[in-house]
């Protein structure tokens, strides 16, 4: 009986299996697995060129926001409280504003590229290119077609009694650029949501979306009356505001919203 008990103690025991990396499995002590293929695209730091590519968001929002600011302030008869930008491509000179939507318009455009590389995997990689690829081509369309003239501006030149198709197409281009500048911050703060260090960016996206739409409300409904200027460029410059932080934040980092 003993020896049978000694026989079945010193028998081999059955197999264990251990987790890929431990001590005692497929990998040596103190080894981690291997990053799997999706590991390795978050976080290995962004090529060179797509960093440069967001740096054009920030070029753009920067030489457009310079631009229709120095441009209000120079122009006879322009009163930036009242007048939208848009009005800045009217009279003398306009063609500077006109130049401004387009040039604006092809920055976001390469920009595009950039922000696909630093979502991609994940939420929004494919949304907020199409976003503001639909945005730059709003500011191009712009700026091939400028308002009609309204509210006294430019001075001396009446508004016509029915919209002309210009300034039709002009209107319908404004819309879908700010429509388009809000989703996308809707966007990013749903993405911000599933990384976890991204986490704090969530109420700072959400918030500049909120505030796109109600200002640009605001300066609707004050077009006629009141600082309709004021508030579009509280439309603009709050995004132009949040592009800026955005885009710094992710070249302090490697560049990517997954791994940041």
């Amino acid at each position: 009986m003993l020896a049978n008990s000694r026989r079945f103690v010193s028998s081999p025991s059955a197999p264990r299996s251990f987790p890929p990396g431990s001590a005692t499995g497929d990998h040596p002590a103190g080894q981690r697995a291997a990053p799997t293929a999706h590991e390795r695209a978050t976080t290995r730091r962004l090529p060179t060129v797509y960093r440069a590519l967001l740096l054009c968001a920030v070029a753009g929002s920067i030489l457009f926001t310079g631009t229709y600011l120095v441009a209000g302030t120079v122009r006879p008869g322009y009163d930036a409280w009242r007048q939208p930008i848009s009005a800045l491509s009217l009279g003398p000179g306009g063609w500077v504003q006109a130049v401004n939507f387009v040039v604006f318009g092809l920055l976001i455009a390469g920009s595009t590229v950039g922000w696909r590389a630093a979502l991609a995997p994940g939420l929004g990689a494919t949304a907020i290119p199409a976003l503001k690829g639909l945005t730059a081509l709003a500011l191009i369309v712009d700026g091939f077609f400028p308002q009609d003239p309204a509210n006294g501006y430019p001075p001396g030149v009446a508004a016509p009694a029915t919209p002309t198709l210009h300034g039709t197409i002009h209107l319908a281009g404004a819309f879908v650029a700010i429509i388009t500048l809000a989703a996308a911050c809707f966007v990013f703060a749903a993405r911000f949501a599933r990384e976890p260090r991204w986490h704090a960016w969530v109420p700072i996206a959400a918030l500049t979306g909120i505030f796109t739409i109600v200002f640009i409300a605001a300066f609707g409904a004050m077009t006629a009356h009141g600082p309709a200027g004021l508030f579009e460029r509280l439309a603009t410059g709050i995004n132009s505001l949040f592009t800026l932080a955005l885009v710094a934040r992710l070249l302090i980092g490697t560049g990517r919203i997954s791994a940041d």
